[in-house]
């Protein structure tokens, strides 16, 4: 065959013999090389049509009688699981099948139920396709814990983001601390939506850790909110809240990449969860920081001031004080970061959260020369780790492990069984914003303790009820506690606020027009005092719509009219890189301004149903545009400003 190629490149009578000879020998090596390559890639991909893995069984969501194991094959086929259980005087025990699918797919998903707590069993993946051929997983052996009797022991880590060879490494130590399951606080590959990072930066450099124990995943910013991380965990689409129950230890785990603030729905979840915990240890997990002080994070520039946390959750280091959380687990900033217990932004060792982020995955440190410490911080290491910890009965003990094996860094909490801990009460509201009037429920969670509340600076008062509410017509607070004979809770505290009614206008504009101005703004102008290089006038509100435009320093000022459709208290969310600011009738309803990554804010107005004038200012300094605004009603479902325009 390569006679046949090299004849027709170099014909006979157009070179000298000794050139003929010489090149063909270069062509041949060449081709030889390609046929070589070619085989090589054949062998470790395997042929086209071929059944093999794509993805090796790996488990998910062990719980106390059951467990499930997804993987992925190349052509879509029926799965099966085959299980066996360990026996003293058998030495081999015959695997059965056990579970099945009853239709052909490529990303499988089954679940093995009717196990018994502390037996040692053994499960295989077998594949069947159409025409009869089979592919077969190893044989894997799994015991389903028993926390009666013993700890809960779990492995950390965190913005893996294609650090291969650290992954791979710091996995096989980590089956080395014979976990229970793995915590992952987000970024688990650089780029979301590709398939062929999840495949071979995530899950082939750790297969044997994966094949023996759960991994449970905060979703990171660079998951790009893909498909791809929900299907590979079996959650629900677009859903990357949910929690876990291990034992003694509750384990909540949420999406910081999407709206947080106290008026969204998942801050709303994340409050029932932790006020409704009986578990008496509290974990969360998300993969943004509320404490960092990391010099390469959360600032404009690198001579800027940072900010000690993420700006979009700063908030919720007062709900995890309410509600007595014991470790909050972050990543997003390569780095070991842990704090003191903190409490009210003080150091307190008996009722302080320790936050602590474990982004030493894999991933590329941006920090260099002195590693800082803030006042928060208890220790800062810079090093790809692990973290490993263990829940035994009334102790807490944590472990960080580097990618070599060494400890770098240890701590302990303790509970007083005596003491026992109540829960705080929840405070739920019929509207935090309201145009006449709002009622408050209190809610006790516990089961014993009764309500003690007061409004604004009043006297408190007892109630004995599991449940009481309060009826109110002007802005108020409320402070409430549960109570017994000999302890109390943390105090929970809302506010809610009666607003003045924005009346509607006679009229509004048709279109959206903007004004479009180029300059190096760090901060909003005043756009009155300015002339627009040009102006817009648009079906929609959108930066796409500004065309032509520079890629960096420049401004725009939208105008537009709205359509209420009824006369309600509204809820607006705007996030910009960079600043924004919101204003509607003449109103500076949210300030979102300063040169800033994506950062989050909400605003609430009374608005009379008809039409209202809105205008939204924005600057783009530098990197990429950002600019999303929505509205809803409180507690309803929020839609882009778009679908509202007159």
């Amino acid at each position: 065959m390569i006679d046949k190629i090299l004849i027709t490149i170099f014909n006979k009578k157009e070179l000298p013999r000794v050139k003929r000879k010489n090149i063909y020998k270069e062509v041949s090596f060449v081709i030889c090389l390609f046929f070589f390559c070619t085989l090589q890639i054949s062998a470790q991909t395997g042929k086209v049509g071929e059944l093999q893995f794509i993805v090796s069984p790996y488990l998910q969501n062990v719980k106390d009688s059951s467990f499930s194991v997804m993987w992925e094959t190349s052509l879509p086929v029926k799965g099966q699981i085959y299980l066996a259980k360990a026996e003293f005087h058998i030495l081999k025990p015959e695997l059965k099948t056990v579970a099945a699918e009853n239709k052909q797919v490529k990303l499988h998903h089954l679940v093995v139920d009717g196990l018994k707590k502390e037996e040692l069993y053994f499960y295989q993946v077998v594949n069947v396709s159409e025409n009869g051929d089979t592919l077969k997983g190893p044989v894997t052996q799994i015991t389903i814990p028993d926390y009666d009797k013993s700890a809960v022991s779990f492995t950390v880590i965190g913005d893996i983001q294609g650090g291969i060879k650290t992954w791979e490494d710091i996995s096989e130590l980590m089956i080395r601390q014979r976990p229970q399951f793995v915590v992952h606080v987000g970024d688990l590959v650089r780029n979301g939506p590709n398939n062929s990072e999840w495949i071979d930066e995530f899950f082939k450099p750790a297969h044997h850790l994966l094949s023996q124990v759960p991994i449970y995943p905060a979703i990171g910013n660079h998951e790009q909110n893909a498909s791809n991380f929900y299907r590979y965990f079996n959650l629900s689409a677009d859903d990357a809240f949910y929690s876990v129950k291990k034992g003694p230890v509750r384990f909540i785990f949420a999406d910081t990449n999407k709206d947080l603030l106290p008026g969204s729905e998942q801050y709303r979840r994340l409050e029932q969860q932790l006020a409704h915990c009986k578990e008496p240890w509290k974990v969360v997990v998300h993969h943004h920081p509320v404490f960092t002080s990391g010099n390469a994070a959360y600032r404009s520039s690198l001579m800027a001031t940072a900010s000690k946390g993420d700006p979009n959750i700063l908030h919720l280091k007062t709900l995890y004080e309410t509600y007595g959380v014991d470790l909050v687990l972050n990543g997003h900033v390569h780095t070991y970061e842990k704090s003191w217990p903190i409490y009210k932004n003080q150091i307190n060792k008996e009722n302080g959260v320790v936050y602590i982020i474990t982004g030493g995955g894999g991933g590329s440190f941006r920090e260099s020369g002195l590693v800082y410490k803030n006042w928060f911080t208890s220790e800062k290491i810079l090093i790809n780790h692990f973290l490993n910890i263990q829940v035994l009965n009334h102790e807490l003990s944590l472990k960080m492990i580097d990618d070599k094996g060494n400890i770098l860094d240890t701590w302990t909490k303790s509970k007083n069984p005596e003491q026992g801990e109540l829960n705080s009460p929840l405070i739920k509201i019929s509207q935090k914003y309201f145009i006449d009037s709002s009622r408050v429920w209190i809610e006790n969670p516990n089961s014993y303790g009764n309500i003690v509340y007061r409004l604004n600076e009043g006297e408190f008062k007892t109630v004995f009820e599991k449940e009481t509410h309060v009826d109110i017509d002007n802005t108020t607070t409320v402070t409430a506690f549960i109570g017994s004979v000999d302890k109390a809770s943390n105090e929970a505290m809302k506010t809610m606020v009666k607003l003045p009614l924005m009346n509607n206008l006679k009229s509004g504009a048709g279109k959206v027009n903007a004004d479009y101005y180029e300059g190096h703004f760090t901060l909003l102008p005043d756009f009155d005092d300015l002339i627009p290089v040009r102006s817009f006038s648009l079906d929609s509100l959108s930066l796409q719509n500004i065309k032509p435009r520079v890629e960096d320093h420049f401004a725009v000022r939208f105008k537009a009219s709205i359509s209420i459709p009824e006369t309600d208290v509204y809820r607006f969310f705007l996030e910009s890189f960079d600043g924004s600011r919101l204003i509607i009738d003449n109103k500076m309803i949210i300030d979102n301004d300063g040169v800033h990554y994506e950062i989050f804010k909400e605003g609430y107005v009374a608005l009379e149903k008809g039409i209202h004038n809105i205008e939204l200012q924005y600057f783009d300094f530098e990197r990429r545009e950002t600019l999303n605004l929505k509205i809803g009603k409180q507690a309803g479902e929020m839609a882009g400003i778009n679908e509202y325009l007159k």
